[in-house]
């Protein structure tokens, strides 16, 4: 093993989660609560009757519905991925590279969003960071 990956990688008899691995639990709670809020506000929306004409109140529900099943699918395996679950981590990943890609795309096709897709992009490499994949690798 190279110093420099020594460096970042904790000892095996050292307890307590890294933390870069405790950055990204604080990320990703950020993020599913985002996602759930953004879900509870479409959803609003959709009450009041706010609709797009051209859209209707149909899509802002089931923006709804997959903003609050992300959202709380988000929260739940963060939980997860706090006592250190693997398949949390991979499920974490997955989520935020998908997200992290839909919205570089919408932010360079549509001209809309901002920088939300980097913090789900963030919220994935730091799960593989060298320190976080040696953490993750201990058997349990």
């Amino acid at each position: 093993m190279s110093d420099s990956l020594r460096e970042v990688t904790p000892p095996h008899d050292e307890d307590g989660r890294p933390t870069v691995v405790t950055v990204a639990v604080v990320l990703w709670v950020v993020l599913g609560v985002l996602l759930v809020g953004t879900g509870l506000l479409f959803g609003i929306a959709a009450a009041v009757g706010s609709a797009d004409p051209a859209t209707g109140a149909g899509s802002l529900v089931l923006t709804a519905v997959v903003l609050l099943a992300i959202g709380a699918g988000t929260l739940v395996a963060t939980r997860a991925l706090a006592r250190g679950s693997r398949p949390a981590r991979s499920a974490l990943t997955g989520i935020g590279a998908v997200l992290g890609i839909a919205g570089l795309v919408q932010l360079t096709f549509l001209g809309v969003g901002g920088v939300y897709f980097v913090a789900f992009a963030a919220g994935a490499v730091l799960l593989h960071v060298p320190a976080a994949r040696a953490w993750f690798g201990r058997s349990r």
